[in-house]
């Protein structure tokens, strides 16, 4: 998923007041009085971090693609308690496996952050 600025504005400031004219910082109207306007920098920054973050959950949808469908699982189960078998939680680990889980790591997360604001910074000298 490519994230935009709407979608940092929901995170940063969620509840607030905005007009977006186009898809650039200079089309965005401030509307709300309690919140601060994010900046254009904390604003790439999050759409980076958001970017990142779908990129580390991608093992949640490889999982749910590949688990055995519920009415399969049930059965293996059924058949497990039935024959003392673990033929269940075997085909569940090795989706588990196959897929490990991800987390953010805060170094890879600055650099994409430090990556975002070089990027903003050179569009803005060409």
């Amino acid at each position: 998923m490519r994230y935009n600025i709407g979608d940092a504005l929901l995170r940063l400031t969620p509840g607030a007041q905005w007009v977006l004219r186009g898809d650039e910082y200079s089309g965005l109207e401030w509307l709300d009085e309690t919140q601060t306007k994010p900046t254009e920098e904390e604003i790439v920054q999050k759409i980076a971090e958001l970017e990142y973050q779908e990129e580390v959950n991608e093992y949640q949808r490889q999982r749910a693609a590949e688990y055995p469908s519920m009415a399969d699982q049930q059965d293996m189960q059924f058949h497990d308690a039935v024959n003392g078998t673990t033929t269940w939680k075997d085909a569940i680990q090795a989706v588990k496996d196959k897929y490990p889980k991800k987390k953010m790591n805060t170094r890879t997360l600055n650099k994409r952050k430090k990556d975002a604001l070089a990027k903003l910074e050179a569009s803005r000298e060409s």
